[in-house]
């Protein structure tokens, strides 16, 4: 894992996302017990329960608040967010340590630099970019289909920063799971409990300019071995700016200010290594055997050194003091008391509690190295691995046994459009992070991602119910592809992945099926406003009003006075950038299509 065993740069610091979700639930809280059905979220079309009311009246629901009152409120029948658009951004995220492993250290040329996640230029013309990365949900139902678009990367400011990296690529969420055990409750979604860990790769190629003199980022980039960049970052303690008094109060106000989701991130980039994963954490897998945290540690094993990525496994006590301070130091995580890293029943290495590499964290990325010797060396390789610690007063005991058999996979969320064939998935396939000793099983099963638990919602896809890994081997593919006569059905799927019959923690991918119709409009008419606004239109306006500070999508004169861009945004050119339309990717190709017919005046051919 190019994270653990290249030379690193680690920062920290906050973070915001700036999503609208009232598409996080297809019906709306209308009373204490009562709901109406508002979107189909599979079709991206409004409910017929929601035909009949006026765009205006739908706006007051949505943004009336919560009748529900307690935990599960949601700030505002809506959600906590309506107005976003999407954008994700770092807060003061700046360099913390530079160096190699085993070789860290929290000083160095690059050290306080700043970072950037970058937007997309414009295809063809080079321009821009014109927003940040954006965070897209495969399935907006669901917490574990996370996707952020990205444009590039940049560390420090000015015309000239000390890395410039462009390239459109889309990174996933990976390890969502408890991150902060206190309070129980909040003033906040139950996901600031919570993180989330994303991974991209950026290939040398993508690199427009560095500082040839920084040793940190010679170090990465020169190495005779690198193929590109590789970046590892979490997001944490997370939570809306806006409490839900404070959100109620501006949208009675008129107001409707943005109210994006800020917390800490902590990340680190490395040089990147052939045959590596390309989204996905690799290396040996250790799980904290508390299920009601159930943190995730990585380690790999490079030039006499055992390297872990810890910075999810102990979780942090409790949550800032102040929810709009993302950017002071963070505070620690929880005093398990001395942690012990081992292999087997051989101690590796042994860590106080105010030892700065659990102390200070996150200014090392989370990461430790730990020197082996030839006898250790030994007992790693052919022993799992263990990282536990006694507890205190103020906590339970800490123990994250290593799964010896693990697979995973570059391929987490994929979409199927109505033509599309098939889809192959690599799963890489691990035993104490090498190849199988034998042949081994993976059984494969298909459920429903989140709420659409119909049949014909998740149903309607081929594929293996198991594949084995031959003895020796590291890696299998197989074809998924959609059923036949499947096209008019739409939804999310998800297909899981147990090697070994190990369900302690199984890897999934996520996919989203589009439909083809013709929504019942005669071949060869022309396509009316009111047809295109009710079947592409309407369910964006009203769920995603962002979009109309740019383009007013209730007005036809708007939207046609935007049609070159428009046409443009929908096109493939733009489909892995973070220009889409819509950002979030629920506009169907046969939604597409209607849309261009009316834009052109062309005969409608579904």
């Amino acid at each position: 894992m190019s994270i653990l065993n290249g030379p690193r740069l680690n920062f920290w610091g906050g973070i915001s996302t700036d999503v609208s979700v009232p598409n996080n639930s297809p019906t709306l809280p209308t009373g204490a017990t009562s709901t109406m059905d508002l979107f189909d979220l599979t079709t991206s079309i409004m409910s017929p329960a929601a035909k009949d009311y006026s765009d205006d009246q739908l706006y007051a629901l949505i943004n009336a608040p919560d009748p529900e009152i307690g935990p599960q409120s949601r700030y505002t029948a809506g959600g906590w967010n309506h107005y976003g658009d999407h954008v994700v951004s770092l807060q003061n995220a700046r360099i913390s340590s530079q160096g190699t492993p085993g070789k860290i250290e929290p000083s160095g040329d690059l050290v306080g630099q700043p970072v950037y996640l970058l937007g997309s230029l414009v295809p063809g013309t080079g321009q821009g970019p014109y927003s940040g990365p954006m965070m897209v949900d495969l399935d907006p139902t669901a917490t574990t289909t996370t996707q952020i678009f990205v444009g590039g990367l940049q560390i420090g400011d000015g015309d000239t920063p000390q890395l410039l990296i462009r390239w459109d690529s889309v990174c996933s969420s990976f390890d969502v799971n408890t991150r902060v055990l206190l309070p129980r409750t909040m003033d906040s979604p139950g996901s600031f409990h919570g993180s989330g860990t994303f991974q991209l790769t950026f290939p040398l190629s993508s690199i427009v300019s560095y500082n040839h003199a920084s040793p940190g980022l010679k170090a990465l980039i020169e190495d005779p071995r690198a193929t590109g960049l590789v970046l590892r970052f979490v997001m944490f303690e997370m939570c809306p700016t806006l409490t839900t008094a404070q959100l109620n109060a501006d949208y009675a106000a008129n107001q409707f200010s943005p109210n994006p989701s800020i917390g800490r991130v902590i990340g680190t980039l490395a040089t990147a290594y052939a045959n590596e994963p390309q989204i996905c954490p690799p290396g040996r897998q250790l799980v904290n055997a508390d299920e009601n945290i159930g943190s995730v540690a990585y380690a790999e094993v490079a030039n006499d050194l055992l390297s872990l990525d810890m910075v999810n496994l102990i979780p942090k006590q409790t949550f800032r003091a102040r929810r709009d301070d993302i950017t002071s130091p963070i505070g620690p995580n929880v005093n398990y008391g001395t942690v012990t890293i081992a292999a087997g029943n051989t101690s590796l290495a042994i860590y106080q509690p105010d030892d700065p590499m659990l102390l200070d964290y996150y200014l090392y990325g989370g990461i430790i190295d730990v020197p082996l010797n030839a006898t250790l060396l030994q007992q790693v390789q052919s022993n799992p691995l263990n990282i536990s610690a006694p507890g205190t007063a103020g906590s339970g005991a800490l123990s994250a046994p290593e799964i010896a058999y693990r697979v995973y996979t570059d391929q987490r969320n994929s979409y199927f459009d109505p033509n599309d064939r098939s889809i192959q998935v690599t799963l890489q396939a691990r035993y104490l992070g090498g190849p199988m000793p034998e042949d081994i099983q993976i059984g494969i099963t298909a459920a429903a991602t989140n709420t659409y638990q119909g049949k014909r919602y998740w149903d309607f896809l081929q594929f293996p119910n198991s594949l084995t890994v031959p003895a020796g081997q590291s890696s299998v593919s197989f074809n998924i592809s959609p059923q036949s006569g499947s096209s008019g059905l739409a939804g999310f799927t998800t297909l899981t992945y147990i090697i070994n019959n190990d369900t302690t923690y199984p890897t999934y991918s996520n996919f989203r099926k589009y439909s083809r119709t013709d929504f019942g409009i005669p071949a060869g008419s022309q396509v009316t406003w009111d047809q295109v606004y009710e079947n592409v239109l309407r369910f964006h306006y009203l769920a995603f009003p962002a979009m109309s500070r740019y383009i007013q999508l209730n007005q036809p004169d708007a939207v046609m006075g935007a049609k070159q861009a428009i046409l443009a945004r929908i096109s493939p050119d733009y489909q892995n950038t973070t220009l889409y339309m819509s950002v979030v990717r629920s506009m169907s190709p046969s939604q597409r299509a209607l849309l261009t017919a009316w834009l052109n005046g062309t005969p409608w051919q579904p």
